[in-house]
């Protein structure tokens, strides 16, 4: 062979294996004939075998357009199924369960409107930077969002087309057969053997039998190794997979339903007032797209009475001990009146609807005259708590006194004690002394502007404090100090207010869910497919009969797990036990000392001692341990 020739097969050789691999990206050559990586740019086509030395030469022209990969790329309807294959995997639907997981951490620590108004006011007025904010960002109506309802819709979506096609595969192998069983047993991880001289038929017989009764699902068949039975058990385990992300999907319905076809209201009832259950009874009502006016159902509710008992001693002092609500309540306009103590998460139901008892705290009742001792106000007035000792914050509103209108702001120390010197301070949340302490201001309220007033509040724009000063108390400032029953003469005519004593309010949150069967049904299910799919293990065992040389059979036992941790040692060892005292066994697999018993009853009856049968080699395998007493077969284990 020439130079040339040389040269011509070495270069075929390079653009064949090039070929194989996919094609080369030669690069640029510079001018020494060197490409920009350093390897020789060489043309495939310049070379001709043919033509020996003469047909191979070097070639420093560009690469050509043709060699170049082309990326094909993605049409519309491809775009929209792969974005289908991504949302509809197992890995997207955890991550969408774990942000809806994440994105209802702010409804359980921010006040809720649907819940409870009163705190979400509360937390406004004492975050006036940070609550416009997270109103924008939709905190306070966390579970009503749009990003928690897209990412609820999303979630919906892939579970479902994550579980249909699992359940149509599922279903599938459930109706199909278990596979053959393979040529070498002896590479499963459990595997057992023994020779025995019954027909092949009558050992695959036993083994089937054996199976069966185990609730295994067999089937058999013969290849050019022997005959087999294939066996296969745990398939509720999918099953039971499957049923835990069906309740799932279940859950996420029965949101939906309550969602549509609920509603949720609140409503503050002070003692001895009441509510129904119609629009203009709510404080807040948020119903559903499917409910109307006409659906909300015709029942009223009357606070008789409110009592709640505190700690009055220890470390737990002053902590809540029992809330209970004494109401009245009508079913229908018609029917007749039922008494009933409403207590924490112990609601009544009325016509499907469920009334909680949500809070409580204290309503100073007030009397108000104006400049011309007119009563213009009289009774109790809203006033929300504060801290654990319910010292609570409110306000009186007069609008229509007379010759200016009045306001009062301040607060209500429910067990108040006062240091010389200082503010008083409440020490026990129950109303054991209130005190009462108030601004006063007269002017306009603007109470008709465009803008909502909180009811908790005063607008003090258009107002003027008046001068109140404690004559007894400087450290009180410019407020008044009322004890129960005492009054204060407001300045310059405009009139005088009087502390009469102190009521209670409750707040009810009003609930219909007809979701809650359905989610209570889920629930539960998804407890039983959780235990199923934990607790069941699949399996497959394969039992072989070989023909031997010597006449007699091979029976091999294995298995093989399904899942992760649960080997079938047991099992395999136990089918070929019974298997191998239920066939005859062949005198070359029985155990050591099982020979050692048969010389002695030979010996006994003949004085004749028998020679020890010599044992069939199987580096494979391992010996059962000789405390077991009867003819056992042999078993073995991969790791």
């Amino acid at each position: 062979m020439d130079r040339g020739e040389s040269v011509t097969e070495q270069t075929d050789e390079q653009v064949g294996t090039a070929a194989e691999a996919g094609g080369v990206n030669s690069g640029a050559v510079d001018g020494d004939g060197a490409s920009s990586d350093g390897a020789i740019a060489v043309e495939a086509s310049s070379f001709d075998p043919g033509y020996g030395a003469a047909g191979g030469r070097l070639s420093t022209a560009p690469e050509s357009d043709r060699s170049t990969v082309a990326v094909p790329r993605l049409g519309s309807l491809d775009l929209l199924r792969w974005t289908w294959r991504q949302l509809t995997s197992m890995r997207i639907a955890l991550t969408l369960l774990f942000l809806l997981s994440v994105a209802a951490i702010p409804g359980s620590l921010l006040p809720q409107r649907e819940i409870d108004p009163s705190k979400v006011l509360q937390f406004s007025a004492a975050h006036k930077s940070w609550a416009p904010i997270l109103d924008k960002l939709q905190l306070f109506d966390v579970f009503e969002s749009v990003w928690f309802g897209a990412i609820y819709c999303l979630l919906f979506v892939s579970l479902i087309g994550c579980i249909l096609p699992r359940s149509l595969a599922h279903f599938r192998a459930m109706r199909a057969a278990p596979p053959a069983a393979p040529r070498n047993l002896k590479r499963l991880p459990v595997h057992a053997s023994f020779r025995t001289d019954a027909p092949a038929d009558e050992a695959l017989a036993a083994a089937g039998e054996r199976l069966n009764g185990r609730r295994f699902r067999t089937t058999s068949g013969t290849d050019a190794t022997g005959a087999w039975v294939s066996a296969e058990k745990g398939y509720l385990r999918e099953t039971g997979n499957l049923i835990f992300h069906l309740a799932l999907i279940g859950i996420l319905v029965a949101v939906a339903v309550g969602h549509f076809w609920g509603f949720k209201g609140a409503r503050l009832v002070t003692e001895g007032t009441g509510f129904c259950d119609t629009l203009a009874g709510y404080d807040s009502l948020t119903m559903g797209q499917a409910v109307g006016a006409a659906d909300l159902p015709p029942f009223c509710v009357q606070l008789d009475k409110f009592s709640a008992s505190y700690q009055d001693s220890g470390d737990q002092f002053g902590q809540p001990r029992t809330f209970d609500a004494y109401v009245t309540y009508t079913a229908t306009p018609t029917s007749r009146a039922t008494k009933v103590d409403v207590k924490v998460n112990d609601p009544i139901t009325v016509n499907g609807t469920n009334v909680f008892l949500e809070g409580h705290g204290y309503a100073p009742v007030v009397t108000v005259k104006d400049g011309a001792g007119k009563v213009v106000f009289n009774g109790p007035v809203t006033f929300l708590g504060l801290d654990a000792m319910f010292t609570s914050s409110g306000a009186i509103k007069v609008p229509d006194a007379e010759p200016k209108g009045l306001g009062f702001q301040g607060y209500l120390l429910p067990t108040a004690v006062q240091v010389p010197g200082s503010m008083p301070s409440s020490v026990f949340p129950a109303a054991q002394h209130p005190l009462l302490i108030l601004s006063a201001y007269a002017g306009d309220l603007n109470m008709n502007g465009s803008e909502s007033q909180s009811v908790y509040s005063l607008d003090t724009s258009r107002m003027t404090q008046l001068d109140v000063k404690s004559k007894t108390n400087p450290a009180a400032g410019n407020a008044l100090e009322l004890e129960v029953g005492q009054s204060a003469t407001l300045p310059s005519g405009l009139g005088s207010i009087t502390f009469d004593g102190v009521d209670q309010w409750a707040q009810f949150n009003i609930a219909y869910d007809p979701g809650q069967p359905i989610a209570l049904g889920s629930a539960a299910f998804a407890v039983l497919g959780l235990l199923g799919s934990l607790g069941i293990r699949r399996r497959r065992i394969w039992v072989r009969v070989t023909e031997q040389g010597d006449g007699t059979r091979l029976v091999e036992v294995a298995g093989l797990a399904r899942t992760e941790g649960a080997t079938p040692t047991t099992e395999v060892t136990e089918a070929a036990e019974a298997l191998a005292a239920q066939l005859t066994v062949s005198p070359a697999e029985a155990a050591p000392e099982d020979v050692a018993q048969a010389a002695e009853a030979a010996e006994t009856a003949d004085s004749a001692e028998p020679a020890e049968p010599e044992q069939p080699a199987e580096p494979e395998q391992t010996r059962v341990p000789k405390q077991q007493r009867k003819p056992t077969p042999r078993t073995g284990a991969s790791a």
